[in-house]
């Protein structure tokens, strides 16, 4: 039985490599197939299955650039809506925002002169805080030296317009500094973190600059304010100490002072100090018929009463359009001061004026008025 299978096996492996052999000479007769036949994706072979479809249409061709073309190179900046061509059959007209052309709602004013970098050597004194302001030996002064050169055009009006309390507020500060023109007043809290830098950068873009000195109202004063209470040498201390946080400012103004403004005790050293530092004083005029004015004017100290708030009881742009309107109408006789403070609605009031404004009506720094009143 053993060899009987063994031959079984045999036949069946000897049958198997025969088959084998027949396939391979069978192959080998064969005629070869094209080699140069193209291979067809799936894509193709459904496309040309389908009697001859026509290709997809190319939905983006409006969009394609030649490669010669700058696709930029007609572009306008935006701030200029009246530079860009319209397309034929529409309605053309100034961009609006909020009611305002897009012009009007421009981040910077492009058009400015910087003044003198401050400090100017010889303009100052050394105290135990810092340099403060002082008169140079050729007789010039911070009031002088400080404040922004204006030349007047006998044929315009001018008021003044004022914005204050700033640098406290880091965003509302920047949008005073590089949305006023120059000709604006700023004037700065002198308790303002980082207010040589603040100042700097006002005067960069053509402002001329106050500081504000705290002086006790009716509410509880604060270890640097300005006191009736104080003594002469503790109110000189403290004036000192404020007026020395920076240095480039051309005159002070007040932060309050209900009731400083009408001690004259109090008030003597303060208005003697500010005399002799080369200063000038803008009061803000909440209080009528104050000693301040009489004082100043016995101590030659040049000094100036505002006419009134531009956002004393609303803050929004259209109260302080309507007030500095109200301000220009006395702009004939004098040269009338409007204090505004650091709110967007006194900043935005002030930019809607100025595009509104007469022809024969302009804005004067805070000095000038200061010079000739």
């Amino acid at each position: 039985m053993r060899k009987h299978g063994l031959s079984a096996v045999l036949l069946l492996v000897i049958t198997g490599l025969s088959v084998v052999s027949w396939l391979n000479i069978s192959a080998k007769n064969k005629p070869v197939a094209n080699t140069t036949t193209e291979i067809l994706l799936p894509k193709q072979v459904i496309i040309q299955t389908a009697n001859k479809t026509p290709s997809l249409p190319d939905l983006l061709e409006p969009d394609n650039i030649p490669l010669d073309v700058n696709p930029t190179e007609q572009v306008n900046m935006v701030g200029k809506p009246s530079q860009i061509t319209p397309p034929k059959n529409t309605r053309t007209g100034p961009v609006l925002i909020d009611g305002r052309s897009l012009e009007d709602n421009q981040q910077t004013i492009r058009d400015y002169t910087p003044l003198v970098r401050a400090p100017i050597v010889g303009l100052s004194r050394m105290t135990p805080f810092g340099p403060v302001p002082h008169p140079h030996k050729d007789g010039r002064t911070a009031l002088t030296a400080y404040a922004k050169p204006f030349s007047p055009n006998a044929e315009t009006k001018y008021l003044s317009l004022v914005v204050g309390g700033l640098g406290l507020n880091p965003s509302i500060t920047r949008k005073a500094i590089n949305n006023l023109p120059g000709v604006v007043t700023l004037s700065f809290a002198a308790d303002a973190p980082g207010l040589q830098g603040w100042i700097n950068k006002a005067r960069a873009r053509g402002h001329e600059v106050m500081i504000e000195l705290p002086m006790q109202g009716n509410v509880p004063a604060e270890i640097r304010t300005l006191t009736v209470a104080g003594s002469g040498t503790v109110n000189t201390r403290n004036l000192e100490y404020l007026l020395s946080r920076a240095q480039g400012y051309f005159a002070v103004t007040n932060y309050d002072g209900a009731r400083l403004v009408n001690d004259e005790t109090a008030l003597l050293p303060i208005i003697k100090t500010l005399k002799d530092a080369g200063l000038g004083f803008v009061y803000d005029g909440a209080i009528d018929d104050t000693r301040i004015e009489r004082l100043a004017k016995r101590e030659a100290l040049p000094a100036v009463i505002a006419n009134g708030y531009l956002d004393e009881e609303q803050q929004d742009r259209a109260y302080v359009l309507r007030n500095i309107k109200i301000l220009h109408e006395n702009s004939y006789d004098n040269v009338p001061i409007g204090m505004g403070f650091a709110y967007e609605g006194t900043i935005d009031g002030i930019k809607a004026w100025l595009a509104t404004k007469p022809q024969n009506i302009e804005i004067a720094p805070v000095s000038y008025a200061l010079k000739t009143r």
